[in-house]
């Protein structure tokens, strides 16, 4: 009796028929994909440790959420790009940097912006930004660099550190109109002050106060380049400087009204 050899499975006939390198390349891909996947569930080199350098306004954790960063994550596989955006997407950040220390520190840098106006409501005094975002409690002592002023007569209580208490739009525009209110005017915009129904006023170092109506959606904001402009009309027209006149009305530019 002849008792023949067994017949190979298909797949290794079909294997035996490729090429060398092809057969080299169907064996080293399978066993990178496998290195692969053990590298990233490597112990060692999952992120282990945050360490936060420069200054940061928020807690600890409100950072690393604003970041996006997930505690045991491989390094391997953190996306420092993605994790920079996500720091300098938040109004209080003037640059971020986000590098890993291996095998599994994840280094956080961060700088915020600097203090452009003070911001009082409900009795706080808080520093913010040219962005509109909260830095925190004035310091106490006298100030280095005196900062315009932006009262804010709303009711309830102001956000906290890292949010937006005005809107960008209205925050940067206040910091530019102070700097050139004097050339522009003739005097100083000694206060800005936002009312209880949302109006913003102006008060002018020579006494009269400025009203340019409501201040609380982008479409009014951007309405303030007319009133200012019929603000410089009249500059050309009323001695601003003048200690007789009280209020100025501009919420309707095409009728500006003087009060005396």
């Amino acid at each position: 009796m002849r008792i023949s050899r067994p017949k190979p499975p298909g797949w290794l006939e079909v294997w035996r028929s490729l090429r060398p390198p092809v057969r080299m390349l169907s064996v080293a891909v399978p066993a990178l994909l496998m290195a692969a996947l053990l590298a990233l569930n490597l112990p060692f080199l999952k992120v282990q440790r945050v360490e936060v350098e420069g200054s940061s306004v928020v807690g600890r954790s409100q950072l690393l959420a604003e970041a996006g960063v997930a505690m045991g994550q491989s390094t391997l596989a953190v996306n420092t790009g993605r994790l920079t955006a996500g720091l300098l997407a938040q109004p209080w950040v003037g640059a971020a940097r986000v590098s890993v220390h291996w095998p599994g520190t994840l280094v956080l840098s961060v700088t915020p912006l600097p203090p452009a106006m003070i911001y009082q409501r409900g009795g706080a005094r808080e520093l913010l930004t040219a962005s509109g975002a909260v830095l925190g409690p004035v310091p106490s002592g006298p100030a280095t660099t005196p900062l315009p002023v932006l009262l804010d007569l709303r009711s309830g209580r102001g956000p906290g550190a890292g949010s937006l208490a005005v809107s960008t739009d209205l925050a940067t525009a206040l910091v530019a109109l102070a700097r050139a209110f004097p050339s522009a005017y003739g005097v100083a915009a000694s206060r800005f002050e936002i009312t209880s129904v949302g109006a913003l006023e102006i008060q002018s170092s020579a006494g009269w106060t400025a009203d340019l109506g409501p201040v609380l959606t982008s479409a009014q904001v951007g309405s303030l380049g007319a009133k200012l402009e019929a603000l410089r009309a009249l500059a050309a027209k009323v001695n601003l400087k003048s200690a007789t006149i009280k209020t100025i009305y501009l919420e309707d530019p095409s009728q500006v009204v003087v009060n005396p």
